[in-house]
């Protein structure tokens, strides 16, 4: 990469849902696990109501299925960019926890957005 692009990169990376509409603790990803499973083309989630005010959305990426840090990365921030697009239209009081599967670092962020927006959909919680 160029030092353009990089700085590109980094202004355009600040898609990270902040801590309060995430699931931050370890109790909350359990909790969360223990709801509705649904799986799209590149993403395992569960989704279980809650009491919160806004909607909450944890991720975790595995070890087995990413074996090097970059992957795990790539991951989590394709995840979280997608999630980050679609955050104004999640209902109130939803949880979420995301798997993302192996193959999803090789895919477009457009097309992993248009894969969560049409499995969510598919459930009706959009």
């Amino acid at each position: 990469m160029h030092s353009q692009e990089i700085l590109r990169f980094a202004q355009n990376d600040k898609s990270m849902l902040s801590k309060d509409k995430r699931l931050n603790l370890k109790k909350d990803f359990k909790w969360a696990a223990s709801g509705k499973k649904l799986e799209t083309k590149h993403l395992k989630l569960f989704v279980k109501p809650g009491d919160n005010e806004l909607p909450r959305v944890g991720i975790a990426v595995s070890g087995k299925s990413f074996k090097k840090a970059v992957e795990r990365n790539r991951a989590r921030r394709l995840t979280s960019t997608a999630f980050e697009a679609l955050y104004s239209s999640l209902p109130e009081r939803v949880n979420i926890l995301v798997l993302p599967k192996a193959g999803v670092t090789s895919v477009k962020s457009s097309d992993l957005l248009l894969d969560l927006e049409e499995g969510l959909k598919k459930e009706k919680i959009l």
